[in-house]
């Protein structure tokens, strides 16, 4: 009888759900983007960020709530690009923000 694994004992899609809200903080610590970059233009810069904060924070519950493709590996980074596709477009719409 070997003891039960945390996967076992937690369900698949809480378990993502955890860790991609967990993990999902560690890029807000590390870069951008700061409120001030949106507060020049004249846009309620503490509310912008969290258009990327918030697909960043969900990519955990995206992983363990779809099916598709099966291999987590494979929806994990399909996912996060997905999810993170309309702050890259808000990114590339704000002057000196984007590609440069």
């Amino acid at each position: 009888m070997s003891l039960p694994t945390l996967r076992d004992r937690v369900p698949y899609p809480l378990l993502c759900a955890l860790l991609g809200l967990g993990l999902g903080w560690l890029p807000m610590l590390v870069h951008g983007p700061i409120p001030e970059k949106f507060n020049v233009l004249y846009i309620r810069g503490s509310i912008a960020i969290w258009a990327f904060y918030a697909p960043r924070l969900s990519i955990g519950l995206l992983v363990g709530v779809s099916v598709w493709p099966r291999p987590w590996w494979l929806r994990g980074p399909l996912l996060g690009a997905l999810a993170m596709l309309s702050p890259s477009l808000l990114a590339l719409a704000t002057p000196r923000c984007g590609i440069t």
